[in-house]
């Protein structure tokens, strides 16, 4: 009876043992492996668009479309390495790619999406405006808006669009870039004017024909009337040239 329960007693433990070595052996390969949670990926991806695009920070809307799990590695120093896929574009969809290295060594690449907003103020135009109208406050408005597609050209005061004449016929709804407007002429091709032309406390003053478009403090082509000659100077007023002897 004695040897039967010596037996029971060995393998008792022996199972004992063998539990004891596999919790060991479990606790010991948990340690050495690290978890890249999803959240980590998303807000590095996040981070690094942030600190990559053109765009103000704050002006910025991102969401990431990664659809993977969470990532077992091996121990080590861990690099996450994110580039955005052979694309130029900074707005709207932007693919990229997160490269996984440990120590160095090439672990896992992993594709995924990313959709950007840029939020902008633009000046935008309310109705229909025809070539030549002059923009006031019944044609045009500021306004922010989100967008994929954000002009680095878009006028974004007020003070760059009032008065302003409209260079080409714009839709309702257009955002107004630079080459859209021009500052109106001051005097037009055809005006008459007056030319003015002073040295030393002697004023002379003749008829001209402007002839071409002209802008304040611009120099100008204007026909001296009673010469008939071409001569250029600078328009001070939608009536007058001012010559130099």
């Amino acid at each position: 009876m004695i040897i039967p329960n010596n037996k029971y007693k060995i393998f008792f433990i022996f199972i004992i043992y063998l539990c004891l070595s596999i919790s060991f052996e479990m606790r010991v390969n948990a340690s050495e492996k690290q978890i890249v949670k999803t959240e980590e990926i998303e807000k590095s991806a996040m981070d690094y668009l942030l600190k990559t695009l053109p765009w103000d920070k704050k002006s910025l809307d991102i969401n990431v479309y990664y659809q993977g799990k969470d990532i077992t590695l091996p121990p080590g120093k861990k690099e996450l390495i994110y580039k955005i896929m052979g694309s130029s574009q900074r707005a709207g969809r932007i693919p990229m790619y997160l490269e996984i290295r440990i120590n160095d060594q090439f672990q896992k690449r992993i594709r995924f999406n990313t959709k950007v907003l840029v939020s902008q103020k633009v000046i935008k135009t309310i109705r229909a405006v025809r070539r030549g109208e002059i923009l006031s406050k019944d044609e045009i408005r500021a306004e922010t808006i989100k967008t994929e597609r954000p002009s680095k050209n878009a006028i974004t005061n007020m003070d760059y669009a009032l008065g302003y004449e409209a260079s080409r016929s714009l839709s309702i709804g257009q955002i107004l870039v630079p080459n859209f407007i021009k500052r109106p002429a001051l005097g037009n091709r055809g005006d008459k004017i007056l030319i003015t032309a002073q040295k030393g406390g002697m004023i002379i003053t003749t008829a001209g024909i402007l002839k071409e478009d002209g802008y304040k403090d611009a120099m100008v082509r204007v026909l001296n009337i009673e010469s008939k000659k071409i001569i250029y100077g600078r328009l001070v007023d939608s009536n007058t040239v001012k010559v130099n002897f």
